[in-house]
């Protein structure tokens, strides 16, 4: 079942935050697929971001997965992912309106559903999926960022990207009045693939090449998880981070903190 399926998930704050703004869940049926593994970033600056994410990560707990049928459907668990956003979306912005301190909250998800031999990814914000496999390390889901959509237009090179000082502006979140358009994708699983799903607390601040080094020199998913946080704030990170490891193949407890 759950077998070759090993996960490791880590939050911390960040050193000058008042309160964690990140969340994460993790959640299956009793050792069967699916598994959903989510990270979700308060918008920063914002008043209550982390009731913004938390709100979401409890909307994939309590809505997602008894939508989700128990074997694998293309068409299904892509229609359930796109419509369940929908609702956290609006479950976001009605909190929103509740009091003044509510007023403008939102948050990034990106959200991981496996089953056998495949990957579903249902992304809003700049929170991040990312593989490695064969050596190499690849970004499974796109940012939706300013910069982002100037790296498309070709208006900056991709080296300029990481340190634009517009580069944490969103282009979509999810607390928005309207209808939000989530990409949602399907990928093939390899037999020893890694896979990383991380807030901006770690990509913002850690090159994808030191990522790609803890990833592939660790031993199991939790130590690859404690590497990475470490690392971050030993970067000179100043907001919080959040990191789920999925090793396929190695036996090891699955573990969250």
């Amino acid at each position: 079942m759950l077998e070759n399926l090993h996960y490791a998930a880590m939050s911390r704050k960040g050193p000058n935050r008042k309160v964690n703004e990140d969340n994460f869940v993790i959640v299956s049926r009793e050792k069967t697929f699916p598994v959903i593994l989510a990270v979700a970033d308060g918008m920063g600056g914002h008043l209550n971001g982390e009731l913004a994410s938390k709100t979401a990560v409890d909307g994939i707990r309590e809505l997602l997965l008894p939508l989700l049928p128990e074997r694998d459907d293309n068409a299904t668990v892509m229609q359930v992912l796109e419509d369940t956003i929908q609702t956290i979306n609006i479950d976001i912005y009605k909190k929103s309106l509740e009091s003044k301190n509510n007023s403008g909250m939102g948050t990034t998800l990106t959200c991981a559903v496996f089953y056998p031999g495949v990957l579903y990814l249902c992304q809003i914000g700049d929170s991040r999926c990312y593989v490695f496999r064969s050596g190499q390390l690849e970004q499974l889901t796109r940012d939706h960022t300013l910069v982002q959509e100037m790296l498309d237009l070709g208006e900056i090179e991709p080296q300029e990207a990481r340190f634009h000082a517009r580069r944490h502006i969103l282009t979509q979140a999810l607390g928005a009045p309207d209808y939000v358009r989530p990409d949602v994708t399907s990928h093939e699983l390899g037999h020893h693939d890694r896979y990383l799903i991380c807030s901006d607390g770690l990509h913002g601040y850690v090159p994808d090449e030191d990522i790609m080094w803890v990833i592939k020199n660790s031993l199991t998913a939790r130590e690859a998880a404690e590497k990475l946080v470490d690392i971050a704030h030993a970067s000179g990170g100043s907001d919080d981070v959040t990191v789920i490891l999925v090793f396929r193949g190695i036996g090891e407890s699955n573990a969250q903190e």
